[in-house]
């Protein structure tokens, strides 16, 4: 049995534990850093967790093996020797300083972050799970992401993508295969489906366009939502504030347990249900 090789920097012999939020400098202006660079061949899925920093997931075809580079950013010496960063058997992880009492703040000019450039085979799933700071993911298999805060794009999935996003913009699109979103807040976005789109909405305007299955959207709290091009029906329960509106769908329409929301339509093929007093629309 051969035993993994494992590929890992260690910055600190203290223990350390991942913050719940550090700010995050551009890696490119950091008063101390170090660059790391990491490869472990290749399994089905890699697992990334992901503290505080931008992280950037790409599939490339032909490639045989997982490779990292990593920026350890921070605002002083003793900051940069508590970050780590680690590969093994298709788990990539990062460790930051533990945060003392009194905190080190944004506002005290402290910071500790982990920049990470990923590449992966094509065909690898991806889950991650980041607590802030921008993430990109695209080109990969099946898609996981356990995300905190920060900007999230997911892109080129030839598989199923699940996603619990708690704030910050979210895009999703190119993906062949089924999408599941539990979104907080901030503004999101999914197109080009080929597959169903399953949605619980907090805070903030949705977009869904191009589904070629099912869109279902539960829970909506407030913001706007639009929904247009869908090849199977669309079911809205419990919608919140803001317009609901719904265009060019081949199957029908149903929405229940309305609120606040005015419901728009049009071009809507299948049978429509709605509350009577919340029509506002034309087949």
């Amino acid at each position: 049995m051969t035993t993994p090789r494992k590929t890992t920097i260690l910055l600190a012999m203290t223990a350390l534990v991942a913050p719940a939020a550090w700010a995050q400098p551009d890696p490119e202006h950091c008063e101390h850093r170090n660059t790391v660079n990491l490869s472990d061949p290749a399994g089905g899925t890699l697992e990334v967790k992901s503290g505080a920093g931008a992280v950037e997931i790409t599939g490339e075809p032909g490639l045989s093996e997982f490779r990292v580079a990593a920026t350890l950013c921070a605002a002083s010496a003793e900051l940069l020797d508590g970050l780590a960063v680690s590969l093994q058997g298709g788990r990539l992880d990062t460790t930051y300083p533990e945060r003392r009492s009194g905190g080190w703040g944004f506002w005290r000019n402290n910071y500790a972050s982990i920049h990470l450039a990923v590449r992966v085979p094509a065909g690898t799933a991806v889950e991650l799970e980041d607590k802030s700071g921008s993430a990109v993911i695209s080109d990969v298999a099946r898609v996981r992401v356990d995300d905190g805060s920060g900007s999230l794009r997911i892109s080129g999935v030839q598989g199923d993508v699940r996603v619990e996003d708690g704030s910050g913009s979210l895009t999703i699109e190119g993906v062949t295969g089924d999408v599941s979103v539990e979104d907080g807040s901030g503004g999101l976005t999914i197109r080009e489906v080929t597959g169903s789109v399953r949605l619980e909405d907090g805070s903030g305007g949705a977009r869904v366009r191009g589904v070629t299955g099912n869109v279902v959207v539960t829970d909506d709290g407030s913001g706007g939502i639009e929904i247009e091009e869908v090849g199977g029906e669309v079911r809205v329960s419990d919608a919140g504030s803001g317009r609901v509106r719904v265009r060019d769908v081949e199957g029908g329409l149903t929405v229940t347990g309305v609120r606040r929301s005015r419901i728009d339509y049009e071009n809507v093929r299948g049978e429509v249900d709605l509350p009577p007093d919340r029509r506002r629309g034309r087949r």
